[in-house]
């Protein structure tokens, strides 16, 4: 089936097929799986596909979609719950702890949570890193709200912005873009996202408007002088725990600038390319990560890590595919050449587009994953007409896919009870911060839009 040619019909129905799906996901509670899926056989038809041709394009966009980007979840997700079940991340923030001094405890938790959040989801990176934070706030006499700011800015950015975290990585999936790209630019412009955040949350008033200190009942024990978080089980080696996360990131970077580098019939790139792919790099840093607890390390253990990461993984490769399946409707409609169309007769640059998708999707859904999922799937039929690299639409729309998190999203939820936090400083601690951070990346996006052109 060749694509439509669309016309202002096409785009009202765009637009209600985005109203009927944030509505049926957001007041009828739809399993995002389904409202993709449902939603897409609707769309087709009221686009007017032939009847013969709704289903394949349906099952061809999931299809095609898992095919490229599914196993990579699966490994991304499998490394996070090592990641987690090991201590591991306890690891990383003791050890920027150490580097980066113990008066710089807000920096060291922005770094450590900006670190564990490219593999580990960011609820689980906060309930794993929340009592650090609490401790280092009982301990140093520091006020919470700039600590647990701090490393809820770090962990957002990166969630958000750096693969092989599953939503941008799924993005980048769907439009095509270079990994080696998105995670090397996705670093930097998380940077932007994490320091003004925790600029936001350390700045003198906010400190003064809510000086509140963690007490450290039930929190691990500090020791001394020092400010490291004590554990009772033996943690993971540092040099091991880095290298889970920092091996793939730099084979997967390898490969993609080297492809920039040299010339295309350099015999090297073949071994970059097989090394650098992300299932391999990315099985690279599964078996390391194997090796971070041999204490447990038994056939049942890893059964149960590989069991809890399949369990994971199953949402967002289902998401991810139903995603596809209405962004191939979307391409197919004709829809995304004739709205890229009208938006290029405006003045409004192009960069924005993307961004603003996500932004409304991330507050009236309230999951970074899932804005980031269909935001993709929305601008996948613009890009031709937006003319835009497919890595800064990746990151434009990584970048508002956490604008503004509030009461309904899972996120705000963790952070608040998990540190026993009442509403106002919810807002004040996640909603407000999101939305400075990823206004902060998506500046830096934006700059980047102007060297990095199609």
């Amino acid at each position: 089936m060749e694509a439509l040619t669309a016309n202002s019909v096409s785009l009202v129905v765009m637009l209600i097929s985005l109203v009927v799906l944030v509505v049926s996901i957001i007041k009828f509670k739809v399993h995002p799986v389904y409202a993709l899926i449902y939603v897409a056989i609707l769309s087709a038809i009221a686009f007017g596909f032939p009847l013969q041709h709704v289903v394949t394009t349906v099952t061809g966009g999931f299809g095609g979609t898992i095919g490229s980007i599914g196993i990579v979840i699966i490994l991304g997700c499998t490394m996070g719950v090592i990641l987690e079940e090991t201590g591991a991340a306890l690891v990383l923030a003791n050890t920027i702890l150490k580097f980066v001094g113990k008066k710089n405890s807000a920096l060291a938790m922005a770094i450590s949570g900006y670190l564990v959040s490219i593999p580990v989801f960011s609820d689980s990176a906060i309930v794993i890193l929340s009592p650090v934070a609490r401790a280092l706030s009982a301990r140093g006499n520091i006020p919470l709200f700039g600590i647990l700011g701090a490393l809820n800015a770090g962990i957002l950015a990166t969630h958000t912005m750096v693969p092989p975290t599953p939503g941008p990585l799924a993005a980048a999936g769907t439009l095509g873009a270079d990994l080696g790209l998105v995670i090397a630019l996705g670093l930097v412009s998380s940077l932007f996202y994490t320091a003004a955040a925790t600029i936001y949350c350390t700045n003198k008033s906010m400190l003064t408007k809510f000086p509140q200190v963690s007490h450290m009942t039930n929190v691990e024990s500090v020791l001394n002088d020092d400010y490291t978080i004590k554990s009772a089980k033996k943690l993971p080696n540092a040099g091991l725990t880095f290298a889970v996360i920092l091996v793939p990131v730099l084979l997967i970077c390898l490969n993609s600038f080297a492809k920039i580098g040299l010339p295309a019939e350099d015999p090297i790139l073949t071994y970059l390319g097989f090394i650098g792919h992300p299932v391999i790099s990315l099985t690279f840093g599964v078996i390391l990560a194997l090796f971070l607890d041999t204490s447990i390390f038994s056939k049942e253990k890893v059964y149960d890590w590989f069991n809890k990461s399949v369990d994971t993984s199953g949402f967002i490769i289902l998401a991810t595919g139903a995603a596809g399946a209405y962004g191939a409707v979307l391409r197919m409609s004709g829809v995304g050449t004739y709205l890229g169309n009208l938006i290029a007769e405006t003045p409004l640059p192009a960069v924005f587009v993307p961004f603003l998708v996500a932004v409304l999707l991330s507050v009236s859904n309230g999951s970074a994953t899932v804005s980031l999922l269909t935001g993709s799937a929305i601008i996948l039929p613009l890009m031709p007409a937006l003319g835009l690299h497919p890595v800064i639409a990746t990151l434009a729309i990584a970048a508002g896919s956490s604008f503004f998190y509030h009461a309904n999203a899972s996120h705000f939820w963790v952070v608040v009870k998990s540190n026993d936090l009442d509403m106002k400083t919810g807002f004040a601690i996640v909603s407000v911060p999101s939305a400075i951070g990823a206004c902060a990346g998506f500046v830096a996006v934006w700059i980047m839009s102007m060297f990095l052109t199609v």
